[in-house]
């Protein structure tokens, strides 16, 4: 399998993350003097206090999510790097793209496979999670939800995906190409506890995913030319990595010649 990766792309993420991070730590750290000066003025003043306080709040808490969600070390994979480890055995006939950059609103991970194309969304919630009818609801106990909020989120995977799908069409649409195109939602960490009482989309865990790959069949099987154009197209971006090739082969055993 090939595998590109906008660079460029994660490594703007993360410079938001921590900024965002830092601005909604200062914001919180400012509330305390400011509540001191105003509340010696008025204490109409103090409704300020409380507008600090919540904007930096959230700001901290969305800066630390997406720290650890563009981070990748020995406790935490990254979402990409998940999806490159699962899916490393396919053949070159496949190819994963990462944060590619069509259009102006890009789609996180697609797999150009000889059937098409299939769109991959990710989640890293490590905990349970219910979909009924497309309605996603995270388990558990309220104070485990609590002290959870500042890491990993499920959202919305269902509206999430269908927007990826829209910039998929709109991009082969543009570029007068045309590919069958599928959706698939997948959760990367290993702690997931998934149950689907009704999703419009596949979902399952990352450890499923090169099965359920393996099993797609095309309908009309697409040309070298053709995928080509479509790794080309849907892997634009600001700085993207050389394509990587996973995929290994067993060496072969050459018979050696009995001495004459």
């Amino acid at each position: 399998m090939r595998i590109y990766r906008n660079a460029g792309y994660i490594d703007a993420q993360r410079r938001r993350a921590k900024f965002m991070a830092i601005g909604g730590f200062l914001l919180l750290v400012a509330t305390f003097p400011i509540a001191f000066l105003m509340s010696s003025r008025s204490n109409n003043f103090i409704f300020v206090t409380y507008v600090f306080l919540v904007l930096g709040f959230i700001l901290f808490n969305r800066g630390m999510q997406r720290i650890g969600r563009w981070g990748n070390n020995a406790r935490h994979v990254r979402e990409d790097f998940a999806l490159d480890h699962h899916l490393k055995r396919l053949s070159d006939r496949f190819t994963l793209i990462h944060f590619g950059r069509p259009e102006k609103n890009g789609i996180d991970h697609v797999l150009v496979h000889p059937g098409g194309v299939l769109v991959i969304t990710t989640k890293d919630f490590p905990g349970q999670v219910t979909v009924s009818n497309d309605v996603w609801r995270k388990g558990g106990s309220v104070m485990g939800r609590m002290f959870a909020f500042s890491g990993p989120q499920v959202g919305n995977p269902t509206k999430e995906t269908g927007q990826a799908l829209d910039s998929v069409e709109a991009a082969l649409r543009t570029s007068d190409l045309e590919a069958d195109i599928e959706a698939v939602i997948v959760f990367t960490s290993e702690t997931a506890e998934i149950e689907v009482n009704g999703s419009s989309d596949p979902v399952l865990p990352v450890d499923e995913l090169e099965f359920y790959v393996r099993d797609l069949e095309p309908e009309v099987e697409l040309k070298n030319e053709e995928r080509e154009a479509i790794v080309s197209l849907l892997s634009k971006g600001e700085r993207v990595e050389e394509p990587v090739k996973t995929t290994t082969r067993r060496p072969v055993k050459v018979k050696k010649r009995a001495a004459s």
